[in-house]
């Protein structure tokens, strides 16, 4: 089976188009920014967000190795992308990525928080353009991560299904513990 992150990436890559502009809300090691970067060209736009200088240092140097200059990091929480992204991109988004979680090979006890992740999807929603997308890989199995999914898998249950589609993957099974990736798909008008 392919592994959830690829899946995500293979979705959104069917949605985001050269010169747009997307959004990596969990930097991390830079995987998904270094996708984005690689997908919008040199003419889009990717602002890849971390709470951890550690995580955007690393995704500097993915980015930096690869000769891309198409991105901004911004060292901050992605429950701030509505203030921190520019009015003029606002509604105009392609795609925005959440991979929740710890960062691999870091500290564990630095995780997402389940309200940060909702008022930062909240926002996301309002950033992307129409038939724009929004992947959110969440993993239950850690300290936290069951509370930050349930509450993820609650708010896209309240959308509104003239506006968007969701659909969610799961890594293995359908068990409690297995990770998932949430899909939204906002409706073009």
């Amino acid at each position: 089976m392919t592994r959830l992150t690829i899946q995500a990436q293979d979705l959104i890559s069917t949605v985001l188009q050269s010169g747009e502009t997307a959004i990596d809300a969990t930097a991390g090691n830079g995987h998904d920014s270094h996708f984005l970067c690689k997908t919008v060209g040199s003419t889009g736009r990717v602002y890849a967000f971390d709470i951890q200088q550690a995580a955007l240092d690393q995704t500097a140097d993915r980015l930096q190795q690869s000769g891309f200059s198409n991105y901004k990091l911004v060292h901050d929480d992605h429950s701030r992308l509505h203030e921190l992204i520019p009015a003029e991109c606002h509604q105009q988004i392609g795609a925005i990525m959440f991979n929740l979680g710890y960062l691999p090979g870091g500290d564990h006890t630095m995780i997402t928080q389940e309200q940060s992740t909702i008022t930062g999807i909240e926002a996301a929603l309002t950033l992307l353009r129409s038939g724009g997308i929004l992947t959110v890989l969440a993993y239950p199995g850690h300290p936290g991560g069951a509370a930050e999914t349930e509450a993820v898998s609650v708010l896209f249950s309240q959308l509104e299904t003239t506006q968007y589609i969701v659909k969610v993957l799961f890594a293995q099974s359908e068990s409690t513990e297995a990770p998932r990736l949430f899909i939204v798909k906002k409706i073009s008008l």
